[in-house]
């Protein structure tokens, strides 16, 4: 079995070596991120410029108006406050579009993605185990101590960001893996299931409520797809059997979800509230351009809070709401650019999915990735700002492996 894997490790190329490490790079932190990025940038950049790559797959609508975004936000940046802040973001928008890129041309073959699969698998265990270590423990495998607030965040130190981490990696491949579960020996099947609940109990753990909730959403989709009606009361009642025992034994889960409920009660006097106030505030005073990337942190300090007494803050890094973020940061047009990107990608993909689709892992992988991507883009919650180096990347990794599926599949037949 391990020389087995060995062999198939020894038929990597460098670039997907590469591919392999990027779970690693994320874990040091943004600036082992960016210089990720831009390596995997320029690898794609010189492979263009001397032909090695074909581009005729390039041209496609959706890629156009993602490029016309950047060149838009880029103009835009010269009528910012902050214009070198607004000019970098802009112009790092680029080396998120070659990483997608970089994922579609360099991987050779289904069997080395699955081997990739398989390594990243690995990783998502043990910072899984190392994050419940680290949650009972108070310090991680390495000695890492728990964050102030004393929620485990593993290799991330104080940026809580790890249920993020295992949310974006781990749930594309459950989709994958379950393609062959029905195949499975029962004790294949047991471990497969301990492994969700061991990725499940760790983000659990990390108290981001967002993540959770995603990670939630998109495995109900999952049994949905896979499991009978029967199975999935089974299911639905061991994830609530799970959530009332941590609920009742961990008070800082207890303190988030009760924290959360009161928030959904009443969003407009809650802290999130007070932030999207002020990001749509923005946006009526810049309604057609928006105030330029990475400026809503400097604008917003010069309105007028309308609740001065309020104990929540009023500005922030980011709106906390992607919604809210383009359209305060690149108006109204940014907003029509950046949704039909989107629409105009999912749309070319969605020809692709017939009634059958769960027989095709590639399929699944698709599907599970494009879930992803729909969670970034949906407005009705709270994220982390969709143009920095962290969150930005996980989109950008999500897409590049679903252009490499539509790129292998398209010109065979799918059963």
């Amino acid at each position: 079995m391990i020389l087995a894997q060995y062999k198939k490790f020894k038929t990597l190329s460098t670039n997907e070596l590469i591919i392999i490490s990027y779970p690693l790079f994320v874990l040091t932190g943004s600036f082992a991120i960016n210089f990720y990025l831009i390596l995997v940038s320029l690898i794609f950049l010189g492979s263009l410029i001397l032909k090695k790559i074909k581009v005729k797959f390039l041209n496609q609508f959706w890629i156009f108006v993602y490029l016309i975004f950047i060149v838009y936000n880029i103009l835009n940046s010269f009528f910012s406050v902050d214009q070198f802040n607004a000019f970098r973001s802009s112009i790092g928008q680029f080396r998120f579009l070659f990483f997608s890129f970089f994922l579609m041309y360099f991987i050779q073959n289904f069997k080395n993605l699955e081997f990739i699969f398989k390594a990243w698998l690995l990783i998502i265990i043990f910072i899984s185990l190392d994050l419940i270590y680290q949650n009972f423990f108070l310090f991680n495998i390495f000695g890492i101590p728990i964050s102030i607030s004393g929620r485990p965040s593993s290799f991330f130190e104080e940026e809580v960001v790890a249920g993020a981490f295992l949310t974006f990696l781990s749930l594309p491949l459950f989709f994958y893996f379950m393609s062959e579960f029905k195949n499975l020996t029962i004790v294949n099947k047991i471990i497969y299931f301990l492994i969700y609940f061991l990725v499940l109990t760790a983000v659990t753990l990390t108290g981001e409520r967002i993540s959770l909730l995603t990670f939630l959403v998109i495995s109900i989709i999952i049994f949905y797809i896979f499991f009978t009606l029967k199975k999935n009361l089974i299911i639905l009642s061991s994830f609530l059997l799970f959530f009332l025992i941590n609920f009742k034994n961990n008070i800082i889960f207890q303190n988030r979800i009760i924290d959360m409920l009161n928030i959904i009660k009443d969003i407009y006097h809650s802290s999130w509230g007070r932030l999207w106030e002020s990001s749509y505030m923005l946006f009526k005073d810049n309604f057609f351009f928006g105030v330029g990337l990475k400026n809503y942190r400097v604008v917003c300090d010069f309105q007028i809070d309308p609740r001065p007494d309020h104990a929540a803050q009023f500005c922030s890094t980011h709106p906390h709401n992607i919604l809210l973020e383009i359209l305060s940061e690149t108006g109204f047009v940014g907003f029509i650019l950046f949704y039909l990107f989107f629409i105009s990608l999912i749309l070319k993909l969605s020809k692709y999915y017939q009634k059958n689709f769960k027989k095709n892992k590639f399929l699944l992988l698709t599907f599970g990735h494009v879930l992803i991507l729909t969670s970034y883009v949906w407005p009705l919650k709270t994220a982390g700002s969709f143009f920095t180096t962290y969150n930005g990347s996980f989109f950008w990794l999500s897409l590049g492996i679903v252009l490499f599926c539509y790129k292998n599949l398209k010109n065979r037949k799918i059963n």
